[in-house]
């Protein structure tokens, strides 16, 4: 790729880098789209050679179902499934990056076969390293010899992105040598963001629940990104590894895994929310000025706080989370604090007491089973 960062187009090559990034270490595959010769390949093995780790491709169009699925030896316990070398080469070091190319080329079967290295990461009786990246390339079927669209199955595992890297970024690479894009800043992966992340899609869809799973009418979109239950998952796991303020980054993730719309909507969604930081107001519900908000911008809160609440598993924090809880529900918003009082209290801790705040939800939680009617609350 281009040394020179200064263009829009090398921008857009950090963007890219960056989600790839943010990608791997969420365990999401992604699928770098465009026509032949464009460079998908060797932006992989440049990424690869910049991280100084192994690269493997794999080409589909030249494998068979077995070479995913593993190969069937026989042993003294029955038939086991072995790994491929691929495969064993990228276990023994522990990291890399994989590519599974040409994969509109491959057949129906090959691709059926796949799913499980894409989704679950699993080449026959193993399970490749959480420090490979798994990347795929395909060229538009009309463009690709002998090409299939994606199976649905195979494409809603997939982060999409097209990829057309500038010509002045190829000019410069041909002078001065290719290299890989910088990735932008990317968070490590935490417990504590990927469940804030998680409410905030939560919410955003308890709004708008024809989005949830909105399957393509039209069989040629079939094979890209479309909403399903899946994807939304996905989208909340890779968005809370980028900054919020990296907006680029942030629509090409979620635009490659739930499509242009939804994407869309739900990142305007997000921008016109105004949202506290769940930390602040876990911290003190105080910093919210819980009279302001309705009932819909209220669930957000409230669903993000009870998140980072039950996300480090600890009494403290179970603990504070109902404090938040009762703030709410003293400024008039009791039937959402109520609904969010059911998830707290799901996520107890062992052995931890609902604290003096949760007694204004003791009758609603003994009547929904959720606490026995002898429970009471301590101080």
């Amino acid at each position: 790729m281009a040394t020179n960062q200064s263009t829009a187009g090398t921008t857009a090559l950090g963007t890219t880098a960056t989600v790839l990034r943010a990608a791997g270490r969420a365990g999401v595959a992604a699928c770098l789209w465009s026509d032949p010769g464009v460079g998908k390949s060797s932006l992989a093995a440049a990424l690869a050679d910049a991280d100084q780790v192994p690269y493997e491709v794999v080409l589909g169009s030249l494998r068979e179902p077995s070479d995913f699925g593993g190969l069937p030896v026989v042993t003294g316990d029955g038939v086991a499934l072995h790994a491929p070398a691929w495969a064993r080469r990228l276990i023994e070091a522990e990291c890399g990056y994989l590519l599974l190319d040409e994969l509109s080329t491959a057949t129906p079967a090959v691709q059926a076969a796949m799913l499980g290295v894409v989704l679950d990461r699993t080449v026959g009786d193993v399970r490749l390293p959480a420090g490979v990246n798994v990347l795929t390339a395909a060229n538009p079927p009309e463009r690709a010899a002998d090409g299939y669209d994606l199976a649905p199955p195979l494409a809603n595992r997939l982060l999409h992105i097209d990829f057309a890297p500038p010509t002045q970024d190829w000019l410069d690479g041909m002078t001065a040598g290719f290299r890989a894009p910088t990735p932008r800043r990317v968070h490590e992966p935490s417990p504590t963001r990927r469940a804030v992340s998680r409410a905030l899609i939560a919410a955003f869809l308890r709004r708008n629940p024809n989005l949830l799973h909105d399957y393509p009418t039209d069989p040629a979109t079939t094979g890209r990104a479309w909403p399903s239950r899946r994807t939304w998952t996905m989208t909340a796991d890779v968005l809370a590894l980028l900054p919020e303020t990296d907006t680029s980054a942030r629509m090409l993730a979620a635009t490659g895994l739930v499509g242009p719309g939804a994407a869309t909507e739900f990142l305007l969604w997000c921008q016109h929310a105004d949202l506290p930081d769940p930390a602040d107001v876990l911290a003190d519900p105080a910093t919210v000025t819980w009279a302001d908000l309705d009932p819909s911008r209220a669930w957000v809160v409230l669903t993000g706080t009870v998140a980072l609440a039950t996300a480090p598993a600890t009494t403290t924090a179970w603990r504070s989370g109902w404090a938040v809880l009762a703030a709410a529900a003293d400024a008039g918003l009791a039937d959402v604090a109520a609904a969010c009082a059911r998830m707290l209290l799901t996520a107890r801790p062992a052995n931890a007491r609902p604290p003096r705040e949760a007694r204004a939800f003791t009758t609603l939680l003994t009547d929904a089973g959720l606490i026995p009617a002898t429970t009471k609350a301590t101080a």
